[in-house]
């Protein structure tokens, strides 16, 4: 099962937000595309209203138009969520494949199959899935739209004539079933290339902007995330609790136990804050002891709340075999936007006032805006 999950594991905090900007790249070119694409379709109903091809071949674009506004206007105003990914991306994938069918049924029915043009476009539909960030999406979607396309030629082989068809229509040329299977190939190698970018994506990504011990991410990339959240906290008229985490007398484990056993806590601790919170809540090794926690849509009590669930959980941790057993505590300092501040620094000084005060009250405990709770 370890392999299958990792094929299917949802993107962390860093590629959701990269996900999200690659997008809103898509829905931007979508919706100019789309737009200059509605004019050849509503030229040509002009000059022949009545043919059929024309017609449907305005409504498909039609369509196309309202959706990609519809998408455009979404991501202005909410935040980008994995579900978008999917389906947006299967929307512009069955696109283009309810052209092909339009073509098929309305058409000469080799013009569905032998297109040198709407068919292309799936290239772009597999590729911009990669600008997602979601191998799922890759896998899943891409297989979709290569069984789609699989699915049309074999309703034209089984259902039609085509060498009748070839004789009665010459100019939509023959029907190959090598040139159709060459097509698939290329189809499922395009799926293949749109996932590896995503798998090397996230390693290179992962390797820039991860603490090597703990696997969280690092305070680099912490400054550019932190100036993210705001902007979409504001953005969105949204809030987000900042806890700012620090283990308690950690030199002094240090001293006694070595390096080696300051760093085992270290890990348990990261895997143990990972294991409380939510996939959408983001962890970040601030340095040394200390780590920072960004969790979103939550105000100041259920930061606090959490906090404390969190202390309790490391209360009962025990780290080490039994004869060298290590146990210890945290303190932590809750800060949330936009009530103690609306910009990064100022946020994260509130929080890490609020530690220190945790630590000079005794250590293992929470303070938060209402000290006390």
């Amino acid at each position: 099962m370890g392999p299958w999950r990792e094929l299917w594991r949802r993107p962390d905090a860093a590629m959701l937000v990269a996900g999200g900007e690659g997008e809103r790249q898509v829905a931007n070119v979508r919706l100019a595309v789309v737009a200059l694409l509605l004019i050849t379709p509503i030229y040509r109903l002009m000059q022949n209203p009545h043919d059929a091809e024309n017609f449907w071949g305005f409504m498909v674009t039609l369509a196309a138009m309202l959706f990609a506004f519809a998408v455009y206007l979404y991501l202005r105003h909410r935040p980008y969520r994995p579900w978008l990914g999917f389906l947006t991306s299967t929307f512009d994938g069955s696109l283009v494949t309810l052209a092909l069918v339009l073509f098929v049924i309305v058409g000469p029915p080799l013009d569905g199959v032998n297109d040198k043009i709407t068919f292309e476009v799936y290239f772009l539909v597999l590729m911009a899935m990669s600008l997602r960030q979601d191998r799922r999406i890759c896998l899943l979607i891409g297989g979709l739209v290569v069984l789609q396309y699989g699915a049309i030629v074999l309703y034209v082989l089984s259902h039609y004539d085509v060498v009748a068809l070839y004789h009665a229509h010459p100019w939509n040329g023959g029907f190959s079933g090598s040139d159709q299977w060459t097509r698939i190939i290329l189809m499922c190698a395009a799926v293949f290339i749109s996932y590896a970018y995503v798998v090397r994506s996230q390693t290179l990504v992962n390797r820039a902007i991860r603490d090597p011990m703990t696997g969280l991410l690092n305070r680099g990339y912490f400054d550019t995330l932190f100036d993210y959240e705001i902007e979409r906290a504001r953005r969105y008229a949204q809030r987000f609790a900042v806890v700012v985490l620090d283990a308690d007398h950690f030199k002094s484990i240090n001293d006694r136990y070595g390096h080696a056993g300051g760093d085992a806590v270290l890990k348990v601790l990261a895997k143990t804050l990972a294991a409380h919170l939510r996939e959408s809540d983001v962890i970040v090794r601030f340095g040394g002891e200390e780590f920072v926690l960004l969790l979103h849509d939550t105000d100041a009590a259920e930061a606090v709340a959490k906090a404390h669930v969190l202390r309790q959980a490391v209360e009962r941790l025990v780290v080490g075999a039994p004869q060298h057993a290590i146990q210890f505590t945290v303190s932590a300092g809750v800060a949330v936007y936009p009530e103690d501040g609306t910009v990064a620094h100022v946020l994260l000084s509130r929080a890490d006032q609020r530690l220190l005060q945790a630590k000079a009250e005794g250590r293992n405990r929470v303070v938060g805006r209402n000290p006390g709770i």
